[in-house]
């Protein structure tokens, strides 16, 4: 049975003159070896359907005239047909792209996580995308999309500070990255999901932390400059919304006060979201 692609609808309201819409799409997970070919993923819920619900989102987007917002995983793995379609078709459209932690493996678990592995697939993924993946800036209408790399749960000094840059400049800020940021709803309801074992989000707090296996422990300790970021953006006036994925669930919470976050589970699932900025 074919699966359809479900559209979540969201407004944001900043103040503009004039209303932005863009689609967001996450973790969509593409499995090809080859050009022509692909093989069942861990992420493929539906058999067979990884694809065609991707496909329905990329038509949507396209139709509907909407840049794309994709927060990272859509290779599942390095192979050539992942590389092949992001050179040939992906390149084609309009997007915008925060890098997922899928991005830089030949698969799952070949290598520890650390910062030394992740640079060194850097240099394989990037020459495949048509912007930064560490850092990138983008105005659509009146505002400004941030996108950056915070895969391995953490993010640097040299982030914030071009963050502030981009506040510098006055417009209004929404933020992308592929890894959620902790808050007690968020971790609340992922314990009621089935296999859940660690929070798999940015800067859980130290008694949660230590309930985790080590290795997600030491993976998932934020430092410094993480701490630092995170409350920088969350008494930024100008960010007006953090738009995720990562989880494979769909969640909204507030992160302050002011400082929505969405988390969308993905086109693997057949869910993206359109939203509507005014």
């Amino acid at each position: 049975m074919k699966q359809t692609l479900k559209v979540i609808q969201n407004t944001i309201e900043i103040g503009l003159s004039k209303p932005v819409k863009f689609l967001h799409m996450t973790d969509t997970h593409l499995t090809r070896d080859d050009p022509t070919g692909w093989r069942d993923g861990a992420f493929d819920l539906y058999p067979g359907g990884c694809e065609e619900l991707f496909a329905q989102a990329v038509d949507y987007a396209v139709k509907n005239k909407l840049t794309i917002l994709h927060t990272g995983d859509l290779i599942d793995f390095f192979s050539k047909g992942n590389f092949d379609y992001i050179d040939n078709e992906w390149n084609k459209l309009d997007y915008i792209y925060a890098v997922g932690n899928h991005d830089f493996c030949h698969f799952l678990g070949e290598a520890k996580e650390d910062y030394e592995y992740k640079w060194e697939m850097m240099k394989v993924i990037a020459p495949h995308f048509k912007h930064n993946l560490y850092f990138y800036s983008r105005m659509l209408g009146e505002v400004n999309i941030v996108t950056l790399d915070n895969s391995y749960y953490l993010m640097t000094e040299g982030q914030l500070e071009a963050l502030k840059a981009e506040v510098a400049k006055g417009y209004p800020i929404i933020l992308a990255m592929h890894v959620p940021i902790f808050t007690e709803s968020i971790f609340e309801y992922y314990k009621s999901l089935p296999n859940a074992t660690a929070t798999h989000v940015v800067a859980a707090p130290q008694e949660l932390l230590d309930t985790f296996p080590e290795d997600r422990r030491l993976q998932q300790t934020p430092d410094k400059a993480t701490l630092d970021f995170i409350e920088y953006i969350k008494n930024e006036p100008l960010i007006k919304a953090l738009i995720t994925g990562h989880k494979h669930m769909n969640f909204f919470d507030m992160l302050s006060p002011t400082l929505p976050q969405y988390v969308t589970t993905g086109t693997h699932y057949g869910e993206v979201r359109e939203f509507t900025v005014v």
